[in-house]
């Protein structure tokens, strides 16, 4: 985002795409906000945080970006709030594939290798963006920082892109081991479901990239978050079924419950879920347990 970028005025048509795309995004953010404390039945755990704090940096985002191109107020301001909402949504979504993994993926020191990936990336991408855009909307110094801005705007923004492809990657392939020893027609159709709605979350990612590259500045600021929430309702879609599925395979020896019998409810099984990330992963054991306890 040059200082063009930021101070150009938009066409009626980009108008009415931003406003769509907006009300779209608050929408959603205030949906999710209302689902995640409604779901969970304990407010602690990575995962919890890092979905609600996820879901209000949406917001947080695009009133930052309202400020920007619809309001007079200094681009200092404007930018600080964007720039707060784009650290949570990024970094955080990334936190939420993440602290899901523990779930089908039992290596601490990979685990591990993955969370200090995330920080990497966090640092070395994020900290020079936001020097680069402070002085990109300096008046006078623009002129030495919108282009380097507008050098880091396209590589941070296909880095992140791909390290949130190898979270859903490692995902799905962990969770297809698991399915894999588990034939069975139901566990087939939740594999299946999971890879759809993963080439969806790839899609938008694409379509967030395709708007930068086009030059669609405004289209691609406001679009990102629509992408991010959708992405978040996804996460719902999915997790909850996978978690029943996980919970289930693993105390089914030991209850003699079958597995293809419905597990618990969403906001019992959240609630054992929760509490098997908060205790760093906990064992088969005990989580297969507190779910038939839920």
């Amino acid at each position: 985002m040059s200082s063009d970028s930021v101070s150009q005025d938009l066409t009626r048509q980009e108008e009415y795409a931003f406003t769509a795309f907006s009300a779209i995004t608050l929408y959603n953010s205030i949906e999710l906000i209302i689902l995640c404390l409604a779901t969970f039945k304990r407010y602690q755990g990575v995962y919890f945080w890092s979905l609600l704090i996820t879901s209000c940096s949406l917001i947080v985002n695009t009133l930052g970006f309202i400020l920007l191109f619809f309001v007079n107020v200094t681009p200092y301001v404007s930018v600080t709030i964007v720039l707060i909402g784009w650290y949570c949504m990024i970094t955080g979504h990334s936190i939420v594939l993440w602290s899901r993994l523990h779930l089908v993926l039992h290596q601490p020191r990979t685990l591990r290798a993955i969370l200090y990936l995330i920080i990497f990336d966090a640092i070395v991408l994020q900290i020079p963006t936001t020097v680069l855009l402070y002085g990109a909307v300096t008046p006078a110094v623009e002129d030495r920082f919108a282009t380097g801005y507008n050098i880091i705007e396209r590589i941070q923004l296909v880095v992140f892109c791909v390290q949130e492809s190898l979270l859903s990657g490692i995902y799905i392939w962990e969770t297809a081991k698991l399915l894999y020893l588990r034939p069975q027609r139901a566990h087939r159709i939740i594999l299946i479901q999971l890879l759809a709605i993963n080439v969806v979350i790839l899609g938008l990612d694409v379509v967030v990239v395709v708007f930068q590259y086009a030059g669609l500045f405004s289209l691609q600021v406001v679009f990102k978050p629509v992408a991010y929430s959708i992405k978040l309702r996804l996460e719902y879609a999915i997790l909850g079924r996978l978690v029943v599925f996980a919970t289930g395979a693993q105390g089914s020896t030991s209850s003699g419950r079958s597995l293809t019998e419905p597990g618990p409810s969403w906001p019992a099984m959240v609630g054992v879920n929760d509490e098997y990330w908060r205790r760093g992963g906990g064992s088969s054991t005990s989580t297969s347990c507190r779910c038939g306890n839920s």
